[in-house]
Order: C-alpha cells, then structure tokens, then sequence
C-alpha cells in the first residue's frame, strides 16, 4: 500500500494533502480516501441527549457498550450501562448500580470478554447471564490481586490497565508501585463461589536490563527491555501490544511475544506513540499518537536515534506524555490522534505515518480503542478540550475485505519469566534506581550511563561504535523535579553512514501546572532562554523554538 513517511516542513503537508481528499458533508461525516484502506468514512455515533457519555467500547457481537450518566449523577462510581447497535441505536440497559471503592484501585476500566456474558472492570466482573444482549441476572464479583500487589504503602495502584486473553481464562495487568516504577504481569482467572482469584501471576517486564559483558570486566551489555504497559492480547492471545522502546528515547508501541519472550516494533516515530489496538484479522490498527501535532508533538525528543533506548533511556516519556497528551487534552491546542495504520507497512517502513482521524481542533481523543469483530469499524472517545464533553467517534471501512480473524491459541510463557511471590513486589517497590553502567561498543568507543536517586540521569559517548553505521560522540543530562522544572540538555553528534545532532537545552515546567511540563521559554539570570536549540538528522531538523505556543 502506499504510505504516509514524516516529511519535514511543508513537504510534509503537501504529501498529506496529496495522499488524502478531505470532505465535510453537512452531517459533519468526514470522508477520506487512501491507498490502502480505500474510503474512509469519520463520524460521531449519536446517542440520547439526556444521558452523559462516560466510556463506550465494542462487544464481540459487534453492539456498543456504554457507560453512561444520567442528569444528576455525580458520582462517577454509579454505574449504569447499555448496549447499543453501531449507529447509536436500540438502546438496550444491562446494569445499574454501584461499583465499590477499594484501596489501591484505579477507576472503572471496560474489557469484554470474549464470552459475551462477562465485563471485567478493573477491581471487579460484571457477570450478565445468560449474555449482555439478554442479560436477565448481573452481579458484580471482585477480583482478588495477588498478595503483595494488591494493597500496602507500597503501591500506588494495583492496576493502571487490564485485559483479557480471548481464551477467557488469562489476564494481564500493570502495577504502579509508590516509587514511580511499574511490573506488568500475567495470570489465570479462576472463579469461586464469591470471588475470580488471580493464580500463577508472572512478570513479564525486564527486572534487570543489564547482563555482564564476558569481554569486558567493567561492562555490561543492555537487554531488550519488554513489560511496559498492557494494551491488548494479539496473536490468538500468545502476545500483548503494550508501551516500549524502538529506536528512540521517546516511547513506541510493541508486541511482546509471551513464549518466546520477543519483542517486535509496531511503530516508529520520534514523537509520542503508545498505544495500537489490533483489528480482529491484526492487519490494522488504530493508534494513540502525537504524530499528527506539529506544535505539540515531542519529536524533538527522538528524532536521533540513540543506542539500547530501553535499557539506556533519558527518562523523557513523563515530559513528552503530560506535554503532549495531558496537558492537549486540558487546555494546550493539538491532538493525540488516533491514526489508522497499516501494521505491516508500520513495522517495515520507518517513521510511517498512516492515516490522521482527529479531525476537529477542539476535540481529543481519550482511551479507549476497539474495533467490530468483522474489522470494518473501529471506535474511541473524543473529549471537547475545556468542557468535559466526551462523544464517540467511529471510523468506517466500507470498501475493505478483512483477511480471516485471528483465532485463540494454547496460552504459553517464557522460561524467562518469573512467578511471582508476595515478597518481590515490596523488595522491587523499594530498591534503588541507581544505575551507573558502562556499555562498550561492538566495533569501537563506549557508552556510561549513571542514574540517580535525586532525579539525575547523565549518559556520555566516547566515539561508541556498535558497528551499524553510526558513530557517537557527546553527551546527555537529566535533572528531573516533577514539582518544579526540571531540565534536559543534549551536545551530541553522530557521523558515519548516519549523521546528526542534538545542540539543544529543554526546560519542562511542573507536572502539576494547568499546562503540564510546559516548556518554558524564558531567560534565566544570565539572559539565556531557558530552552533553546535544534536536533537534525539526516537531512531533518527540528528547533525548541518551533514548539513555542
């Protein structure tokens, strides 16, 4: 198919315009036509005018399930639920109650299972017999987290996502842990008479990225860092799309193997992409992405690639996140996508783009993601910027023929990966951060990386050559205060086959601004901005100052 590659400047926009015609009907359907997907038709499904939209995603059936408000509710833990057809109509109620608080947890999430009777959200599962389309019996039943991983001073939630194999039986999650570090996991569901016990977890994320190097006393070599956080089963539910690192400091999305315990790129972008949902046949995706954003996206952060970013990363996937995703869907103009990709044109082609969704300025998209069984249609939710209205919107493909769906298949894991027992999760919450490593190159030079307790992370080139055409030479600083700026600064230069540069400095201002990490331009007491500079490579270059609002 043909595809859409970042492009700098104005070529950038007119290979976009001249990739795609755009239509504005007066029902305010958006058409787009592409090679490779055919049309592409854009819209807001539409819903009753006296409830409050809260979450919607797609039932196995291919109805909607929504999570709703009626006038008057405030309390976001009423829950009340529906289904609907994929036009928004034949409104059918299938819960209504209240969801318990317990410590420790994080929200109200909405996973179907693949059984059509059950909605795991979270800290509970919704039970609707005999199935949601005829749901004559629901009862809520908590879920029991391992020991160690479900309540203590220790953990700051027990889960930030969850999801479901198609088997019915596996789940995978994400713990935050007080610290500001994460183990994701996996586990068997198993049911009593009055609770779904989590059995044989597993963690699946790196525990230790460093392996010694047999060549080297003083050195190390990185491994691939797998783990991060949890988005979908794929493959028949032998893998997960989750958060990880490509080629760049800034985050991409990936697929972890579970039997093999390999990782495989989905994306590549020096921006911020997180997130890809998997069509049913796994030939498309709908992803989360800065890509489309020119003022907010964080590209500056990754356009140079730099060795092992996973084991060896700068710690910006906090900054580029609450700039480019929280503070766009608070009150800074830009969006998060979604984008429509190709997935085998995404992980073969470097830095492709696919498709842009969002297409009006004031709305944002907001999780979650899902697509119909058939693959034609795929929906998210869009948040208005500044009044809190949610909508769903929903892309069609009405001229595509899906391939066949992927089917479940036997749940197996890695050697690799550990049980996991009620003593590891405390041990890990309060072990140290530090690092201070040395990662000698394949053909020439060395990297040394220290990471500090106090937010500090300082990595340095020594003309590193790992023998792939890229030579470098330079260095990298952190000093990171969430609650204050905190400042990253860059002198690196790369020569060989690849050529490229960072002569930048970036102060980020608190996470907890109205606009979060707002890079802030002013002079310090020398008459020096305070952010300022440019990264290029290969031919391709990106300035602070672009990202001034």
């Amino acid at each position: 198919m043909a595809c859409l590659v970042r492009r700098s400047g104005t070529a950038a926009a007119l290979a976009l315009m001249a990739a795609s015609t755009l239509v504005i009907p007066a029902d305010a359907q958006v058409s787009r036509e592409m090679a490779g997907f055919g049309r592409v038709d854009i819209m807001t499904v539409p819903l009753d005018g006296k409830i409050m939209l809260r979450s919607a995603t797609y039932t196995p059936r291919g109805r909607v399930l929504i999570s709703y408000a009626a006038p008057g509710d405030k309390d976001e833990r009423d829950l009340k639920l529906a289904l609907i057809d994929e036009d928004g109509r034949n409104m059918l109620p299938v819960f209504a109650g209240q969801v318990p608080v317990r410590a420790k947890d994080n929200g109200i999430r909405f996973m179907v299972f693949a059984d059509n009777r059950r909605i795991h959200l979270g800290d509970f599962i919704l039970e609707c017999l005999p199935d949601l389309e005829r749901c004559t019996r629901s009862q809520l039943v908590p879920v029991r987290y391992p020991d160690g991983l479900a309540v203590g001073d220790h953990v700051a939630h027990r889960w930030s996502e969850v999801i479901v194999s198609p088997d019915n039986r596996h789940v995978a999650w994400t713990t935050l842990f007080a610290n500001f570090s994460a183990l994701a996991f996996v586990g068997e569901l198993r049911r009593t008479a009055d609770v779904y016990t989590i059995e044989n977890p597993r963690i699946i994320s790196t525990l230790d990225p460093f392996a010694p190097d047999p060549r080297h006393a003083d050195g190390v070599i990185p491994r691939p860092v797998g783990g991060g956080e949890v988005k979908q089963f794929v493959q028949g539910g032998t893998a997960i799309s989750l958060v990880g690192a490509g080629r760049r400091d800034t985050p991409d999305s990936v697929v972890q193997d579970l039997a093999s315990n390999a990782l495989r790129p989905v994306t590549d972008t020096p921006g911020y992409t997180e997130t890809t949902i998997f069509s049913p046949d796994e030939r498309l995706g709908l992803t989360m992405t800065t890509r489309f954003s020119p003022k907010t996206d964080p590209a500056i952060l990754g356009l140079v690639p730099r060795p092992y970013p996973g084991a060896l990363n700068m710690g910006l996937g906090m900054f580029a996140y609450t700039y480019a995703v929280t503070g766009v869907r608070g009150a800074r103009e830009g969006n998060v996508g979604p984008a429509l990709i190709d997935i085998a044109e995404s992980e073969r082609q470097p830095e492709y783009l696919g498709l842009n969704l969002s297409t009006e300025p004031d709305w944002v998209f907001h999780s979650p993601m899902s697509w119909n069984p058939q693959g034609t249609r795929g929906i998210w939710i869009e948040g208005q910027r500044g009044t809190g209205k949610l909508r769903i919107r929903q892309v069609a493909l009405p001229e595509r023929k899906p391939a066949a769906v992927v089917t479940p298949r036997p749940f197996r894991v890695a050697e690799a990966y550990k049980p996991f027992r009620s003593d590891m999760a405390p041990a890990f919450a309060k072990a140290s951060r530090e690092q201070n490593v040395k990662v000698y190159g394949k053909a020439a030079g060395y990297i040394t990386y220290r990471r500090q307790q106090d937010g500090r992370i300082e990595k340095a080139y020594y003309d590193f050559d790992d023998g792939d055409g890229a030579i470098y030479q330079g260095r990298e600083t952190l000093q990171a205060n969430p609650a204050s700026n905190s400042t990253y600064v860059a002198d690196l230069t790369v020569k060989g086959t690849h050529r490229g540069e960072m002569k930048l400095k970036i102060t980020f201002g608190a996470l907890g601004n109205p606009l979060p990490s707002k890079i802030v331009f002013e002079k310090d007491a020398t008459g020096a901005r305070l952010s300022s500079g440019h990264a290029q490579y290969d031919g391709v270059r990106l300035n602070v100052a672009d990202l001034a609002p």
